[in-house]
């Protein structure tokens, strides 16, 4: 019997290249579902464009998504195609329609199909309107209160998943990206944090002087390989006793942290940071996430502390770009 595939909604973005070599690594077959096949950054994370199927599908086509499962025979979905915060923000018309109606297509397609299991990266945004004095302690419990238009479509895209799980019968296991994503990938969708890094790195990469706007207190941050982990972990574990999961890296951390980090291996850099306006609603006080439940269910642990991430992040960039 042919083995089922897995479809990568978004599969050429910064975690779904990721995601896709991991799936390749133990045995899986994946297939791509991208807007716009990134062939460079595939090549630039180890992941031979010829050695995986792809197609070039826009989410808000239904029918288009429908074709894809049947085609290519999918045993589950990984659902990473969407419009990030600040996007969201620039655009919001554009950022709910996709963000929203695309994961109701993806569910669509699930029941139409009898797809048995949906992973949805979803976000800790949702949750930040819940922060407040006296607060001790994030976990899986804390409310869903999004102060963002991005934060309410995550969060509204949760809702719907968990919905349509308890009414049609298929698994929704949802992992929520805690503090900032970062990693190699274009510039284009990134967010304000996000590019910064980037510049710093791309100025320290080329030996360039670089005054970088930094808009942020201290942090989360969570790099793209690591997320890619464990949204794997997730989506090809058998059994799951809960299917909601904080996934982030267990540290704060702020602009003047990343960037003595990165002088430690770019001596020479004359990168500095600048005072920014924060483009987002966020609170700037944080409190750590209690990350137990993806560890003791999952088996995730992160395997890039800053320092690592910071190091793999320029020479994956050194590739993509050809610095």
């Amino acid at each position: 019997m042919a083995q089922k595939s897995i479809l990568v909604t978004g599969g050429t973005g910064l975690v779904g290249a990721y995601v896709v070599g991991m799936l390749q690594e133990r045995g899986e077959r994946p297939v791509i579902f991208d807007v716009a096949v990134n062939e460079r950054l595939l090549n630039a994370v180890g992941v031979d464009p010829a050695s995986v199927e792809t197609v070039r599908g826009d989410i808000l086509d239904l029918p288009q998504l429908l074709s894809a499962v049947r085609d290519h025979d999918v045993g589950q979905i990984i659902h990473l195609a969407a419009f990030l915060g600040e996007e969201v923000q620039r655009r919001p018309y554009t950022g709910v329609r996709l963000n929203l109606m695309g994961t109701v297509n993806v569910l669509e397609a699930a029941r139409l199909e009898n797809v048995p299991r949906i992973t949805f990266p979803s976000s800790g945004t949702v949750y930040l309107g819940s922060l407040g004095e006296g607060l001790q302690k994030i976990d899986e419990t804390i409310p869903i209160n999004p102060p963002s238009v991005y934060a309410a479509t995550k969060g509204g895209s949760e809702f719907l998943g968990n919905t349509y799980s308890r009414m049609y019968g298929f698994e929704f296991v949802c992992v929520r990206y805690v503090g900032g994503l970062y990693g190699p990938s274009p510039t284009t969708m990134k967010a304000t944090r996000e590019q910064g890094i980037q510049q710093m790195i791309r100025a320290a990469l080329k030996g360039e002087d670089a005054a970088i706007k930094w808009p942020y207190g201290p942090t989360e941050i969570l790099y793209g390989k690591d997320a890619a982990k464990a949204t794997v972990l997730a989506a090809l574990k058998p059994e799951h006793k809960d299917r909601l999961f904080h996934i982030g890296c267990s540290g704060m951390v702020n602009g003047d942290d990343i960037l003595a980090e990165l002088k430690k291996q770019f001596p020479e850099s004359g990168v500095r940071l600048v005072k920014g306006s924060n483009p987002m609603a966020y609170p700037e006080t944080r409190i750590l996430t209690d990350l137990s439940r993806a560890s003791e269910q999952l088996g995730f642990e992160p395997d890039y502390p800053l320092d690592k991430a910071l190091a793999d992040y320029a020479e994956t960039l050194r590739k993509l770009e050809g610095l």
